[in-house]
């Protein structure tokens, strides 16, 4: 493949046929062309004619109001205070943000509000004496009473099984157009999957409270920590914007049929930064309308260390790196933080106590100490969480 670089300003998201990627020829090789520049130069694309079945999609289009229309009685019986695996329905609002790329907190400007629903396959919540305790994240989800809404979860279930399916073989493209193995990111998951226990959200961005404030929104800017993001934009309702290498802030309008698929902070530290997570944002909607999303966050095996990452790229991948580093005046040589150099299911675990104290202190005693040696922030968290 012929080292080509992408315009540092760029002005739409492109659009990847899955279908090419699938049958060997000249097809599949301009596939993986055009990934590798996508993945070095932009870190968003859409995702067409991708393999999880239009049935099972259009399922989960079709149950994402009906979970929120529930009373609120029942969405607060599912709430993920309940849970020791932190997933279940969530609402946010509120003024504090931890951010991806720098995991710091603080006071912010900007107020998000919208509802969430966190599932993922039910998975063992080992906890028993001995396990570490960020083991612990993991376990069976909080569901609604089937009575309810009738094959609510079957449908999310097969959803997730099937988008996470997708999720490492889209792993493997990445490693490919790359010039690695297809099989070189397999050291950074579980080769028993079902120690893998990826999230997904169902998310409701309702219209501002106050439509004359731009600083109320749905979600502030931010990377995904995770490794991939598959996003299924659930009503025709625009609001996703990503910010381009020349900081403008370009619509991801919704298209039928795709998924926006893009890059989390922990594949851009296993890559040395040759892969771009890149910052997105969600505007509320100017209403009556109302936005729904379905994203799926992909991860990294709890047990691996990202800062062990030693990626053997061909110097064309190297050269197409330092092109970009270049253009955007950044350094070349890639540096981890000492949170990158803990095992991942320690660090996951430690944002997760940051962004909610009030979970920390009630599943998590002893790491939460560890996390608050002074006692708990003055403030709830309960507002607002970037963590998967």
């Amino acid at each position: 493949m012929a080292t080509t670089v992408t315009p540092t300003h760029y002005s739409s998201i492109p659009t990847l046929d899955y279908t090419k990627s699938q049958r060997p020829g000249p097809e599949r090789d301009a596939f993986l062309a055009s990934l590798r520049d996508i993945l070095i130069n932009i870190g968003f694309l859409y995702l067409s004619n991708h393999s999880v079945s239009m049935d099972t999609v259009n399922k989960v289009i079709a149950y994402a109001p009906k979970f929120f229309e529930l009373p609120q009685e029942i969405k607060d019986s599912v709430d993920f205070t309940c849970s020791p695996a932190f997933l279940g329905y969530f609402n946010v609002g509120g003024q504090r943000v931890v951010h991806a790329r720098s995991g710091t907190e603080g006071p912010s400007p900007i107020s998000e509000t919208r509802e969430q629903f966190t599932f993922a396959a039910d998975r063992d919540s080992k906890l028993a004496d001995g396990c570490p305790e960020w083991t612990k994240q993991d376990g069976p989800g909080l569901w609604p009473p089937e009575e309810v809404l009738p094959g609510f979860k079957a449908a999310l279930v097969d959803y997730y099984e099937q988008v996470e399916s997708l999720s490492y073989d889209f792993a493997s493209l990445i490693a490919e157009s790359l010039g690695l193995d297809p099989a070189a990111f397999e050291q950074w998951f579980d080769k028993d999957r079902l120690k893998m226990q990826p999230r997904v959200k169902l998310m409701r961005y309702p219209p501002p409270t106050d439509p004359s404030n731009p600083k109320e929104t749905g979600i502030d800017s931010h990377e995904d920590r995770g490794f991939l993001t598959f996003l299924l934009q659930a009503s025709n309702v625009a609001g996703l914007e990503v910010r381009n290498i020349s900081g403008e802030w370009l619509a991801c309008p919704p298209v039928d049929g795709t998924f926006v698929v893009n890059l989390g902070r922990a594949l851009e530290k296993v890559t040395r930064g040759v892969c771009m997570a890149t910052s997105h944002r969600v505007l509320s909607p100017p209403g009556p309308e109302v936005r729904y999303s379905v994203p799926f966050f992909s991860n990294v095996s709890m047990y691996v260390r990202l800062a062990d990452a030693d990626p053997q790229f061909p110097q064309e991948v190297w050269e197409m790196y330092k092109a970009r580093q270049r253009k955007l005046d950044r350094p070349v040589n890639w540096v981890y933080s000492n949170m990158d150099k803990q095992l991942a299911g320690l660090t996951r675990l430690t944002y997760k106590v940051k962004n909610h104290p009030e979970m920390g202190m009630k599943y998590h005693p002893v790491f939460f100490r560890e996390v608050f040696p002074n006692g708990p922030p003055m403030k709830s968290s309960k507002v607002n969480s970037l963590a998967v």
